[in-house]
């Protein structure tokens, strides 16, 4: 799907672009000129990036080792 009609910029490319690092409008804009023209799509691009945020976040939680297992001194009694 087309997330910004005036740079015809995907939200595959998008997806792209955030995981590659950009974590703003104005970030993403330089990358591949999503949002650097009219404006309308700003609202997307923020959302994808707070999902890009939010997906990795509660990915690092889940692969958060148990540390009880690793330093059994070390867990609450």
């Amino acid at each position: 799907m087309v997330v910004c009609l005036c740079a015809n910029v995907t939200d595959r490319e998008l997806d792209a672009v955030i995981a590659g690092g950009a974590r703003s409008v104005k970030a993403v804009a330089r990358r591949c000129g999503a949002g650097a023209g009219c404006g309308a799509c700003h609202l997307a691009i923020r959302d994808q990036i707070r999902a890009h945020v939010r997906a990795s976040a509660e990915t690092v939680v889940e692969s958060a080792p148990d540390l009880g297992a690793l330093a059994p001194s070390l867990a609450p009694a």
